[in-house]
């Protein structure tokens, strides 16, 4: 079972591009807690079902923190792409 993936963005205030981190692997256990982490602060959550190229089932959620968390930034934005899978061995 691959673990979850994180992309992370951010665009800095008055810079005309995003800035992209490396797709980092996670366990199941740590992108649920950064997750709830968002929906308790100011960001917006959303989570989508979908399947990947291969047709395999997967969540991609969509954390979207605003300027108002971070000085010096338009936006920092986290998404998650968790197989099915991992949610249904938990």
């Amino acid at each position: 079972m691959r673990p979850v993936t994180l992309y992370s963005l951010l665009r800095r205030t008055g810079q005309p591009h995003t800035q992209r981190w490396r797709p980092e692997a996670l366990s199941t256990d740590t992108a649920r807690r950064l997750i709830r982490c968002g929906r308790r602060s100011t960001a917006t959550v959303h989570v989508y079902e979908t399947t990947d190229r291969a047709g395999t089932p997967l969540h991609i959620a969509h954390v979207h923190f605003g300027p108002e968390l971070y000085d010096g930034a338009d936006f920092v934005t986290d998404i998650y792409e968790i197989p099915a899978g991992a949610l249904t061995s938990l």
